[in-house]
């Protein structure tokens, strides 16, 4: 194989938190804090702990873990709606936002290093092949 896709990905991984870990330093957080943050800020409809750990794949317990950390530090609240009081939703609050910010800051930075060299039209091709891989990685994964 021309690409090792394992060493790459893990290339990639470790770039991210590096990139990350001024943010995590300043703000006194975990990366998993750091990523339910940034999850929450991507994907406002998608609120739950149970949509970051399925849409993510992290651990249900780390995610736990975290929201709690979050809720303890004013930067979260849970959140039950009148229509369904069994499910919790997770409000970014205030004290969050800086964070947030200096994350989002970190993550651009990160796909802009990522996309040095390419063309526009060379960055579309290359996410609509990583997006159709991952499809056909979720498609073979229910099917085991």
């Amino acid at each position: 194989m021309a690409w090792d896709f394992f060493a790459h990905t893990r290339t990639l991984e470790l770039l991210y938190h590096k990139m990350q870990a001024p943010v995590l330093e300043e703000y006194k957080l975990t990366q998993i804090e750091l990523d339910v943050l940034l999850f929450l800020s991507h994907h406002p409809q998608q609120d739950t702990a149970k949509d970051i750990v399925e849409i993510r794949r992290l651990t249900k317990s780390h995610v736990s873990a975290a929201v709690e950390g979050l809720v303890q530090r004013q930067y979260l609240q849970r959140l039950r709606r009148p229509d369904n009081k069994k499910l919790i939703h997770l409000v970014l609050l205030p004290d969050a936002m800086p964070a947030v910010q200096a994350g989002q800051a970190k993550q651009k930075a990160f796909f802009q290093t990522l996309k040095k060299g390419f063309d526009p039209q060379e960055v579309q091709v290359l996410n609509a092949m990583l997006k159709r891989m991952g499809d056909n990685a979720k498609e073979a994964y229910a099917q085991l």
